[in-house]
């Protein structure tokens, strides 16, 4: 009779766990298909001779919930002297900075709702009709398609 009870004891505890297993898994937000990321970065010389200075290609997605969106870009250092410079700006207000080059793929998550959000690029060339460094950027705007 006690293996009997103890028997029952195990079910009803072997349930009671996979349930709270179960239960324990948080929902995910759904993300858009996405926006393409296309920023070229040129230099011009005084002389009008043109350089190729950096480059960000790839895709920016949004989640329903509005409070994070996710960057998949490679951000490539084509003449530029340093790695290439992201800015991000979330909603107008700064948000964060990334300094590479190379695969950038990840979630910013934010701390209120994401209505746009504005790439910049900035990479550093030579001029060697003037012997000086340049400092070129270009930017591009994302509008969030959930709000």
């Amino acid at each position: 009779m006690t293996s009997k009870v103890l028997l029952r004891l195990a079910g009803v505890l072997g349930a009671a766990l996979l349930s709270a297993t179960v239960a324990a898994v948080p929902a995910q937000a759904a993300l858009d298909s996405g926006q393409p990321v296309n920023i070229q970065l040129r230099g011009y010389s005084s002389t009008g001779a043109e350089t190729q200075v950096g480059r960000m290609t790839g895709t920016i997605r949004f989640d329903n919930g509005n409070s994070l969106f996710r960057l998949d870009v490679t951000v490539e250092r084509q003449s530029s002297y340093v790695d290439s410079k992201v800015r991000i700006d979330v909603n107008g207000s700064s948000h964060e900075y990334v300094y590479q080059s190379g695969v950038i793929a990840r979630d910013f998550p934010y701390g209120g709702t994401v209505h746009n959000v504005q790439l910049t690029l900035e990479g550093l060339y030579y001029d060697g009709a003037t012997n000086r460094t340049k400092t070129v950027t270009r930017s591009a705007f994302y509008d969030n398609p959930f709000n």
